[in-house]
């Protein structure tokens, strides 16, 4: 989406091929039009920042910064025992002062998620609260990721909203960036052979037809380029292959807010549990529904089993959700040292017309995966110069 916005502003005729009935990716916002009153909530990604620079710079661009919606300031909290505790209930504090002088002498290169952060929260603290934590944010295990990919600190944008999402979801900004004038997307479109002839590739679709093109990306999991380029490049592909990636497994409720006695909440993490976390619509509060995403484990529970866990938690029965829906989410699974995979792909890139982005690169942050599709962009833009 990112990469094909950048190519239409640059006057580049683009052609987006989408798997899916609607564009975005991670960007999903399911709307509930049972009452004909928008009410949506997001199955995927859910929060932008005012850190967000080259996204920022997308919203200015495509003219909807008036459509931003700011979040309101509801706790996250902690499911012990079936029941909503606040987050600084369950951390051991002697430990964590005794620890987090630590904070001042390590380093975060070349260190995981578990070996930095393990010393300074302390070893129980860790194991019972913030490693769950951890893992609700990438909605995996996070034990072996790279500590310096998790969060990065980036620069503020003063003028905007610190947190904020759009008054109809993150959606609307997938949808505004595929209206530019001279991009098309094609829906429904799944690619199945990808080969190089010439000077072009040549793109096979499922349904027989094909395109060709000097200059093709690859916005899709590492494993399905990985796929698409065993034949064509061997080399790339072998290092594509070697990025795991993780199912998530993402079930929405919708429910009348007068049936909920839930106080409200902006997330819960769950700890050895079926799921890794909840992330709740009440961040933009709406007067008739509430809306819920788990985001479960792969393989832990079929539809009727997470319906059923998401009714024990919520206090409710299933007769009572007036709208469910799921969705199946595919992440990388980064591990220390993918900095210097990183440089091994865009080394094997550097002589191609071939352009990869995603959240595999510097991290699966939307702005990381924005910044990607920006960089490839400017080597798009020099190999045609």
């Amino acid at each position: 989406m990112s990469l094909g916005y950048r190519c239409a502003r640059a006057g580049m005729k683009t052609v987006i091929l989408e798997r899916e009935d609607r564009p975005g990716g991670a960007f999903h916002s399911h709307t509930h039009d049972g009452s004909g009153e928008g009410f949506w909530l997001e199955l995927g990604a859910h929060t932008c920042y005012n850190s967000y620079g080259n996204l920022l710079s997308m919203i200015e661009g495509c003219g909807i910064q008036d459509q931003l919606q700011p979040r309101a300031k509801v706790p996250f909290k902690m499911i012990r025992e079936d029941r909503l505790k606040s987050i600084p209930s369950c951390i051991n504090f002697s430990e964590l002062l005794l620890s987090v002088p630590r904070l001042f002498r390590l380093r975060k290169e070349g260190q995981s998620v578990a070996s930095y952060y393990g010393p300074i929260v302390g070893r129980k603290n860790f194991k019972t609260l913030f490693s769950h934590l951890f893992n609700s944010v990438l909605s995996q295990e996070t034990g072996d990721f790279p500590a310096d990919m998790l969060f990065k600190k980036r620069s503020r944008r003063k003028d905007v909203l610190k947190s904020f999402t759009f008054r109809r979801g993150l959606q609307s900004l997938a949808g505004a960036a595929t209206s530019q004038k001279g991009l098309e997307v094609r829906f429904g479109e799944g690619v199945s052979v990808l080969r190089k002839e010439g000077r072009d590739f040549r793109v096979l679709l499922r349904e027989g037809r094909e395109v060709r093109s000097p200059s093709v990306a690859l916005a899709v999991p590492a494993s399905t380029a990985a796929s698409l380029l065993d034949e064509t490049l061997p080399d790339l592909a072998g290092e594509l292959h070697c990025i795991k990636t993780v199912r998530i497994e993402s079930l929405g409720v919708v429910v009348e807010k007068k049936d909920l006695s839930l106080p409200p909440f902006a997330g819960a993490v769950a700890a050895e549990d079926s799921f890794y976390s909840i992330v709740s619509r009440d961040t933009v509060p709406h007067h008739r529904y509430r809306g819920f995403t788990f985001h479960f484990k792969p393989g832990r529970l079929d539809r009727e089993g997470k319906v059923r866990r998401a009714c024990e938690l919520l206090g409710l029965t299933e007769n009572q959700l007036v709208d469910v829906v799921e969705k199946e989410n595919l992440l990388p699974a980064l591990r220390v040292g993918h900095k210097e995979w990183v440089r091994r792909i865009d080394e094997k890139l550097r002589e191609t017309s071939l352009y990869l982005t995603g959240n595999y690169f510097s991290g699966v942050a939307i702005e990381d995966c924005v910044s990607r599709s920006f960089s490839e962009f400017d080597r798009l833009k020099q190999d045609r110069s």
